[in-house]
């Protein structure tokens, strides 16, 4: 189908992330690449970006490519690729790429439906999760929540780590569980979701506890991921 499959995101969070493994395991059956590769776009600087990936492909001789992120929303990371894609371009016979998580109306109802068999309601409880800044992200997390809605879960909410906080306390009599909303559970999630917003929210009276997971822990979550791929080859996923 391709030559080779470029799995672009944050690598911070792959090391011992049961998540991302079999995100990579799963997209490369799937894809059936003679190489399946990871790239940086973002984070701290751990790998090789995704053009030095890419123009490693090309001094090699390599013609099609397939890339496919591990982005949640189309902001400014999946930007990045889409433009570091588009200047690669002219090196490759094939080169494309797929879409982030949330693209469509019927992605939010399927990572919708996914969160709330993961996370169900309970009485006196309200789940936050935190994703990436962006007004990007803040608009698929408001899609996302209107999904949750139609699903009768308006206690699930979904935001940037700056507008959470806020409201959560507006459920001041409600018990918090904070998890992240990111596909890798990596610094950014451990550091700054589970570790400093978690002691934000107890640091002002809240109930908290967390639900220590990344986004691509969900089977359903890893489907749609793999499904955006193989649409990219003309392929109908399974």
């Amino acid at each position: 189908m391709v030559d080779a499959l470029v799995i672009a995101g944050c690598l911070s969070g792959e090391k011992n992330d049961a998540g991302i493994a079999a995100l990579v395991e799963e997209l490369a059956e799937a894809v059936d690449a003679d190489v399946t590769l990871r790239a940086r776009t973002g984070g701290r600087p751990v790998g090789q970006s995704l053009p030095e990936v890419l123009a490693g492909l090309r001094s090699r001789g390599v013609r099609r490519v397939l890339v496919t992120t591990t982005h949640v929303a189309d902001g400014r990371l999946q930007r990045g690729a889409a433009s570091a894609v588009r200047a690669a371009a002219p090196g490759f016979e094939s080169l494309r790429l797929a879409p982030p998580l949330l693209a469509t109306e019927k992605d939010l109802e399927l990572v919708a439906r996914a969160l709330d068999a993961a996370l169900p309601a309970r009485p006196g409880r309200v789940t936050g999760l935190a994703g990436h800044r962006g007004a990007e992200c803040g608009k698929a997390f408001a899609g996302l929540e209107l999904a949750l809605r139609r699903r009768g879960r308006d206690d699930l909410l979904v935001d940037a780590p700056d507008r959470l906080p806020a409201r959560l306390r507006e459920h001041s009599e409600h018990a918090v569980l904070l998890g992240p909303f990111l596909m890798a559970l990596g610094h950014h999630a451990r550091h700054d979701v589970l570790g400093n917003l978690r002691d934000e929210l107890a640091r002002g009276g809240v109930r908290v506890t967390t639900w220590p997971h990344s986004l691509t822990e969900l089977p359903e979550v890893r489907h749609l991921v793999v499904s955006h791929a193989l649409c990219q080859l003309g392929t109908v996923p399974n």
